[in-house]
């Protein structure tokens, strides 16, 4: 067993190595393949795979990434405003090594629908720029090309990006928010994990928005008893262990049992599509198996993520904008109940909120919360990422065969 588990981490070890290399090199073509990265961006896709292999997780999707030359890869164009030429390139960088050719601009005012129009042959756009580039980024997602995928995500600090407005347009895949403070690559890391799964990748796991080698951990959830042992268990590990502040530990408690009531109450709904717990969120309950909800956590004692998981994949768009709208004006009355209300909560004290939504199948929700009291704080605060691509608007995203999946709303 002591052999077979060096072997394994040495093959991670030589995995992540020789993908970091293949990283510098597509990189390094940014300028000379403006107008095809399709060497780059098939080197780094074959190990991007290879490497989520040789991690564990194999259920990535089929094959070992490479596709036969008469099934061409979707080509993918990133387009980057940024006023900043230093900050251009270095998001040039990240998005080549995901495998998409990069145009900069250093003017906000860019009109983006020319440049939508301009190729045929493209089938994604990723449009990324920052916050005094989002009107015109926003507006030029309203005509899309025909059949192509054109996604934006806009990045801020401070209070410059309304994130409400933002996901107002069915283009905007997310909000991030820029850290400078954090000591962490927060923005890229965010970026990089929205690109990658515009190509097929899946987003980000609870594992994700930790350091490296920090452990996660799950459990099933059917009832209340199960909800209150799961918040127990985390208010627990803070204050016994964390030795954090009881108030960003509170606020924790909250997010769990909001995510996980919203889940178990809100989400279930019957075979007509009628919600069958939501008249009344305190009654007790015992959840189908096939319908437990699935409760994950994990620490590295810079953050905490925790992960809730239901089967329903009910959430929409508009849930979230109205959620972030209450979220900016302080109107959360806990009182109320609802799965708007819950949302709200979760935005406004989280400084990380991803949503992964398979129509009609499954809701996933990662909200990641900082245990240092110089940057937990509530209310809408500088720096809040929002993430939420929506497929129920991109219907189509392919597999890392290249071969389309189709999510209909």
């Amino acid at each position: 067993m002591g052999k077979q588990n060096l072997r394994s981490s040495v093959s991670t070890d030589r995995s992540q190595a020789l993908y970091h290399v293949v990283l510098g090199f597509c990189a390094s073509h940014h300028e000379k393949h403006e107008d095809d990265g399709s060497t780059a961006s098939q080197l780094c896709n074959h190990m991007g795979n290879e490497r989520a292999i040789a991690m564990g997780h194999a259920h990535l999707g089929p094959g070992t990434g490479t596709r036969p030359r008469s099934e061409p890869r979707e080509r993918a164009v990133a387009i980057i405003v940024e006023r900043n030429r230093s900050t251009g390139k270095r998001l040039a960088r990240l998005l080549v090594s995901a495998g998409y050719t990069v145009k900069t601009y250093e003017d906000e005012t860019t009109a983006i629908a020319p440049i939508l129009h301009s190729d045929p042959q493209i089938g994604l756009w990723l449009v990324v720029g920052e916050a005094a580039a989002a009107a015109a980024i926003a507006e030029g997602l309203k005509t899309p090309p025909a059949g192509k995928r054109c996604v934006g995500v806009i990045y801020g600090g401070g209070d410059e990006v309304d994130a409400a407005a933002m996901f107002e347009h069915p283009g905007i895949a997310a909000v991030l928010g820029v850290k400078p403070t954090s000591g962490r690559p927060d923005l890229e890391g965010e970026l990089l994990s929205i690109a990658a799964f515009l190509r097929g990748q899946p987003m980000l796991p609870v594992q994700g928005f930790l350091l490296w080698g920090a452990q996660s951990f799950s459990a099933s959830i059917t009832n209340i008893s199960g909800r209150d042992a799961a918040e127990a268990r985390l208010v627990k590990l803070c204050n016994e262990h964390l030795n954090i502040s009881r108030r960003v530990a509170d606020s924790l408690a909250e997010v769990v049992h909001e995510l996980i009531t919203n889940a178990m109450y809100d989400a279930p709904v019957d075979a007509q599509g009628r919600t069958r717990y939501a008249h009344d969120r305190t009654a007790p309950i015992e959840l189908p198996a096939e319908d437990k909800v699935i409760f994950r956590y994990g620490t590295d004692g810079i953050r905490l993520a925790v992960e809730v998981v239901d089967r329903f994949g009910r959430l929409k768009r508009s849930d979230l904008v109205r959620s972030l709208r209450r979220a900016q004006s302080g109107q959360v009355n806990r009182g109320q109940g609802g799965a708007g209300i819950g949302l709200s909560l979760v935005c406004r004290t989280c400084p990380v909120v991803q949503v992964d939504v398979e129509p009609n199948c499954r809701t996933r929700l990662t909200a990641v919360i900082d245990l240092e009291p110089g940057r937990a704080t509530e209310g809408v605060k500088p720096g809040r990422s929002i993430i939420f691509p929506d497929l129920t608007v991109h219907a189509i995203r392919p597999d890392l065969t290249g071969h389309p999946v189709r999510h209909d709303s």
